[in-house]
């Protein structure tokens, strides 16, 4: 009988499933709002949607393991999310035992950026033994730090959140509850209120094809460049990766964003030799991610 993983990818804005097989295929699709998770218990909200997924699908006895992405913090031992400032309802919260207890399958949790990281690295056949580092401009700023082999979670599991380092000069408070952080400015949440604000009878999806030479857009594009650079003169990667729904929007000046990248990057190295690669994500990224993830582990044992 096939067998498949079930990969899940949560984002602050949409919600996607997928089954997937062992060669990589994906079957069965589907994206929702996030906001069907957050209509109470998140747990119980989650543990629905899956459920629904399974009955529709009939493959119940099917199911390998289940692998789940998310914008949040993850505890080091892959169990608890912490904080996920933009996804209410899932603060400190243990999604992998009550899961793995009612579905009887092994649960995997990560951060999303890692799983779509995991997918980028299997897509664009990098060397899975390098120094990558992923920078994905959403909803927020996420990012992923794969260092020589593996993901790099720190002491806690809360490594990489770059989205919130303190960046000089901005004094409002973020989603997390910090001030100044990176995500403040550096993020697809702050171009709508950009867009609102300076643009008002613009669609966001159009900003940058209609307004990209306004000096308050370069400024935007520009600062995004700051903590891309501070992460790669601290880690010297072989390869960068730049993606998300902002980076890919209509005439987004990604010339711009290199020049003013490699304006901030440490000379002659990093900046003289590195990799940098853009990687246009599809609806269905971060489940094949979640899923390529869970497979090699379940190789692995």
């Amino acid at each position: 009988m096939q067998q498949y993983v079930i990969g899940i990818d949560i984002g602050g804005t949409n919600f996607r499933i997928g089954m997937v097989s062992q060669d990589g295929s994906l079957q069965n699709f589907i994206k929702r709002s996030s906001s069907v998770l957050v209509t109470g218990n998140a747990l119980e909200a989650l543990s629905k949607q899956i459920d629904m997924y399974l009955d529709t699908y009939q493959i119940r006895g099917q199911v390998a393991a289940m692998s789940i992405g998310i914008p949040s913090i993850v505890s080091k031992d892959k169990k608890t999310i912490y904080s996920t400032p933009n996804l209410k309802g899932f603060d400190n919260l243990n999604l992998a035992d009550p899961l793995q207890e009612y579905f009887k399958v092994p649960i995997f949790i990560d951060r999303d950026v890692n799983f779509l990281l995991q997918n980028d690295i299997k897509q664009l056949r990098l060397n899975p033994k390098s120094t990558i580092l992923g920078f994905y401009v959403g909803t927020g700023l996420g990012n992923a730090v794969y260092i020589e082999g593996k993901f790099y979670t720190g002491k806690n599991g809360s490594a990489g959140e770059l989205g919130h380092i303190p960046m000089y000069g901005i004094t409002r408070t973020c989603a997390c509850g910090n001030v100044g952080c990176s995500e403040i400015l550096c993020s697809g949440k702050y171009l709508e209120e950009l867009t609102r604000e300076c643009f008002p009878k613009t669609s966001v999806k159009n900003v940058f094809k209609q307004h990209a030479d306004d000096s308050r857009l370069q400024k935007y594009v520009t600062d995004l460049a700051i903590p891309i650079a501070t992460e790669v003169n601290i880690l010297d990667p072989d390869t960068i990766i730049l993606a998300g729904g902002v980076i890919f929007m209509a005439d987004f000046p990604k010339k711009l964003l290199l020049k003013a990248l490699h304006e901030r990057l440490r000379k002659p190295y990093p900046a003289q030799n590195l990799d940098i690669r853009f990687s246009k994500h599809t609806q269905q990224s971060g489940v094949l991610g979640s899923a390529d993830f869970a497979w090699r582990q379940i190789s692995c044992s």
